[in-house]
């Protein structure tokens, strides 16, 4: 087997017999070069390197190497040395190296998706960067791309390098060259593994197509990932050893499709949970504990498996169990709709958050619902449409918790206050620090608070 054969080949470490691919380049037009007189012209890519590395982290941060050449072969390998002290420290506490796929793995693009690469690095000025850009931190991901072309070789390490004056063309570099390696599909997980798979020649009714599945349901795969292993008949029957503690503490391993639609929940993932449901695996895993999940899951933030779980007969209003002392707060008996409130149920996603809200609502999910504390959906709302949702819909601000809290004292947020306040929520009372709504005006940005407070005294007596 010579040496490009042994290129093509699997995380297992299996080789693959494979014709190595000759890529003809055509004559490509001379790119412009930028003003700095040593910076090299790069008029022949095909005798280009460009690499891109991404370190562990304090956390499971994607670790690994991905290198791209001039005539558009790929090489990505999760098996590099790591690139600092830190590196090293980070590997070893953590539980996996962020990529669903990890190994060493080969491909190809067009000579000419890389051109435009080099293209992009000369309009960026990559030779007259920096050589480092690091800020002081200490459990953050190091960055480095490197560019070998026309016998000029230049390295940029990015640490954190946004907060010490790294221009943005880095980190627009970085995500590049991801973008035109394809690393995406061995680390997250997306539509297009399947058919780089196939050429490999990977058996999809094997235990480890069942694994993938689970892994990529469980850790942000795409739908559309998991919905194809399963149409090339990865196995739900097969039992899958996920777990990070040892057999004999966890105990047996679960079938592939008990954990899959456990995972569905999380991730929002309707079709994959009505394929699931519709092969019995709900009923297997018992529609009290989905529903359970659905509650501590916020839905998934999804209003696509709010109208699946509803159709599947699961109570949309029961609330989430959560064993004593597993959170700091240790709030029980709190529904979708509640969790759904939280600043961090949905991420940055506002649109995905109200309309989940809307559905839930229209399956008849109570906006008053009271918590183990006492407190409603309104409490912790930071999201003004969803504020606006809930009032819209029977959302009673008045309601005050187990100690006679008011809702206005679950935010510091002027846009939020206000609109409670507005809405017949009391100014009586403070805050966890002990502080009052009219201290916290003055020590945060409540303009329009502290004006509403001057204008209405009387609410007081709320």
């Amino acid at each position: 087997m010579d040496s490009d054969e042994r290129l093509l080949k699997k995380s297992s470490g299996q080789s693959f017999h494979k014709p190595f691919l000759t890529v003809v380049f055509a004559f490509i037009a001379a790119l412009s070069t930028v003003a700095h007189s040593a910076a090299p012209e790069l008029t022949t890519p095909d005798d280009a390197t460009i690499s891109l590395t991404r370190s562990a982290c304090y956390g499971e941060c994607p670790d690994y190497t991905v290198v791209i050449h001039g005539d558009g072969r790929v090489h990505f390998s999760t098996e590099v040395a790591a690139v600092s002290g830190a590196d090293v420290v980070f590997r070893q506490y953590a539980r996996s190296q962020g990529v669903l796929l990890p190994g060493t793995h080969e491909d190809s693009v067009p000579p000419q998706n890389v051109a435009e690469l080099l293209a992009q690095f000369q309009r960026g000025g990559f030779w007259q960067l920096k050589d480092r850009y690091a800020a002081r931190a200490m459990d953050n991901p190091t960055q480095i791309i490197t560019l070998a072309v026309g016998g000029r070789h230049k390295q940029v390490i990015d640490y954190l390098g946004t907060e010490v004056g790294m221009p943005q063309a880095v980190l627009d570099l970085e995500d590049a060259i991801d973008r035109v390696a394809g690393t995406a599909r061995w680390v997250e997980g997306n539509a297009a593994l399947i058919p780089w798979l196939a050429r490999q020649g990977f058996d999809f009714h094997s235990v480890q197509a069942s694994e993938l599945a689970v892994a990529g349901e469980r850790h942000g795969a795409d739908e559309a990932m998991v919905l194809a292993l399963l149409d090339r008949g990865a196995s739900l029957n097969l039992p899958v050893d996920d777990s990070p503690v040892p057999r004999k503490v966890a105990g047996a391993p679960e079938p592939a499709g008990v954990l899959l639609i456990q995972a569905t929940i999380r991730r929002g993932h309707a079709q994959v949970f009505q394929r699931l449901a519709a092969h019995g695996w709900l009923a297997r895993w018992g529609k009290a504990k989905a529903a359970e999940a659905f509650a501590e899951q916020a839905a998934g933030c999804s209003p696509k498996l709010v109208d699946a779980v509803a159709a599947a007969g699961i109570d949309i209003d029961t609330v989430e169990h959560r064993a004593p002392g597993s959170d700091w707060q240790d709030v029980q008996g709190r529904t979708a709709l509640n969790v759904l409130g939280d600043s961090y149920a949905c991420g940055p996603n506002k649109d995905a958050r109200v309309q989940t809200a809307l559905r839930l609502l229209a399956h008849g999910a109570n906006p008053n619902h009271r918590d183990s504390e006492g407190h409603t959906p309104l409490y912790q709302v930071e999201d003004l449409g969803l504020l606006n949702l809930l009032l819209a819909n029977g959302a009673d601000a008045t309601i005050k918790s187990n100690t006679g809290e008011s809702v206005v004292f679950g935010s510091w947020t002027d846009a939020i206050v206000l609109r409670l306040l507005q809405a017949g929520a009391s100014p009586a009372g403070h805050y966890y620090d002990g502080m009052t709504l009219a201290q916290q005006t003055a020590l945060r940005k409540m303009p329009h608070v502290a004006k509403w407070l001057a204008h209405h005294p009387e609410a007081y007596r709320r």
